[in-house]
């Protein structure tokens, strides 16, 4: 059964209302393109929380391996670091460039990785897994997400991976 997304609204603890849409625009006008539509409706309705790793996607990479994604954080517009769009783009896009221009991270897992949903081109409105245990060395990397060698294509649009998230059995 897919989840849809007023069902995974209710699963999500510690909910904002809607991210302000100066905020939204802000942000679109920072990346220099328009979030894809169905993200950006998503954040229309919450501005970030949290599920604590009750929900997984459960699907399979372009090599046709298992992935489990595990949702522990959701950014918003959020004060907290740990929901904070924001924040997660300075960390991981400031000075030291950890995970691609062409994504934006918009989620954790219970471990410390990232769940982002891609911007531009190709990858633009796909949801990909960044694992930090992963991660290329920085003197050698080019910055490209082709080339990063810790990121998954886990899905096509953001609205296919609410629907594929999945209640943790051991939650």
């Amino acid at each position: 059964m897919s989840l849809t997304v007023d069902a995974f609204l209710e699963l999500v603890e510690d909910k904002l209302p809607p991210a302000p849409e100066e905020q939204i625009l802000e942000l679109e006008g920072d990346l220099g393109v328009m979030l894809p539509e169905d993200y950006r409706r998503f954040l229309q309705l919450c501005n970030g929380g949290y599920v604590g790793g009750a929900l997984w996607f459960f699907g399979r990479d372009s090599e046709g391996e298992e992935i489990e994604v595990g949702v522990h954080h959701i950014n918003g517009f959020r004060e907290e670091s740990y929901l904070s769009l924001v924040w997660s783009r300075e960390c991981y896009q400031g000075e030291e460039l950890r995970i691609p221009r062409e994504l934006l991270p918009i989620m954790d897992d219970p471990f410390g990785n990232a769940i982002c949903i891609g911007l531009t081109a190709r990858h633009r409105g796909r949801v990909y897994f960044w694992d930090h245990e992963e991660e290329p060395d920085p003197d050698e990397w080019d910055g490209a997400l082709d080339t990063a060698g810790n990121i998954t294509l886990v899905c096509e649009s953001f609205s296919e991976f609410v629907a594929g998230l999945r209640q943790n059995e051991e939650e």
